[in-house]
């Protein structure tokens, strides 16, 4: 059973609509709503890969309540901690036929100490029994900024494995604890390094400094529509995906964690002895790519269609170079 941090769940409301003309009434052509946040839309990804999971999130107010609600529908395990405030909205408007993509993203609710300490405990009580431990996005307003760190030191403590896709002031103390995979955006890495990152003898150098200084393990950059690459200290694997229609690009980094987590739970308990497998990278990193590429084919955010999977995943380009 994996276990997904993903504390800042959001009530997503989708627009499609044409050009968007400021200070005039704009119509809007169509309305999806959806649970979000990079928790949620991680573990619906899971769902279809048949993982189990449980999803830790703080959740409040009406909106708290049809996020909970669409996550039993979409057959998301949900471990809630309930709050006083309201759960965010998150409003995105979708211009057609070019699909220009504007987001409004409210603040997240703040939590009293109290409700910290129950969704803390919930966790600590639970992470014994994970198979792995992932950590997805930002914590919340009233967290501590080790909150991540005290949750992957909890995981180390009990030999569960822990990807952090996390990147700001909670993600990067988590660094701390030493999970075993990190990832990240190139952008992000760039600036987590300090270090130049555009050819791959600079990469494989700022990838040794995050293993010296933290002792990962796996490290997987994403690039967006480009792929991703993925080291594990003696092989780079790179993944570019086929050209798709992007109908909405919501969630496809979330999607493409899912993917991730699904390939190394595959491995179960040998996942520790295999790190070093350029195979076990490989296929995480292509099932990273499928999945995230294929929920850009699909209107609902954090969505993967198994058909679309399975196509995007045969026409992944793939490259493996091993590293002295």
């Amino acid at each position: 059973m994996v276990i997904v941090v993903g504390q800042n769940s959001a009530w997503q409301k989708t627009y499609w609509l044409g050009s968007i003309t400021r200070g005039a009434v704009n119509r809007i052509a169509e309305v999806k709503e959806s649970a979000a946040g990079k928790g949620s839309n991680a573990c619906r990804v899971l769902v279809r890969y048949g993982v189990p999971h449980e999803l830790h999130a703080y959740v409040g107010g009406a909106n708290g309540q049809k996020f909970a609600a669409a996550c039993r529908a979409d057959g998301i395990t949900l471990r809630s901690t309930e709050i006083e405030r309201e759960t965010r909205t998150c409003t995105t408007l979708i211009e057609e036929p070019d699909s220009v993509m504007t987001e409004l993203t409210e603040p997240a609710p703040p939590i009293s100490s109290a409700e910290r300490d129950r969704g803390h405990a919930l966790l600590f009580g639970r992470v014994g029994r994970a198979s792995m431990l992932a950590i997805c996005g930002t914590a919340m307003t009233g967290e501590t900024d080790d909150c991540y760190r005290s949750f992957v030191a909890a995981a180390r403590e009990v030999a569960v494995p822990v990807i952090l896709d996390s990147y700001h002031t909670h993600g990067r103390l988590a660094l701390e604890a030493g999970p075993e995979i990190l990832k990240i955006n190139r952008e992000e890495f760039a600036e987590l390094t300090g270090m130049p990152v555009d050819s791959l003898a600079e990469r494989v150098a700022a990838y040794r400094s995050l293993i010296a200084r933290y002792g990962l393990r796996w490290i997987v950059i994403t690039h967006g529509s480009r792929g991703a690459e993925g080291f594990n200290g003696s092989a780079v694997v790179r993944v570019s995906p086929p050209a798709v229609t992007a109908v909405n690009p919501i969630g496809s980094g979330d999607s493409a964690a899912g993917g991730i987590i699904a390939s190394v739970h595959r491995s179960g308990n040998s996942f520790h002895q295999r790190l070093t497998d350029a195979d076990l990278l490989r296929a995480a990193v292509v099932e990273g790519v499928s999945a995230g590429t294929a929920n850009c084919m699909n209107r609902k955010p954090g969505h993967v269609e198994p058909a679309d999977l399975d196509w995007v995943r045969a026409h992944c380009s793939v490259e493996t170079q091993r590293i002295e």
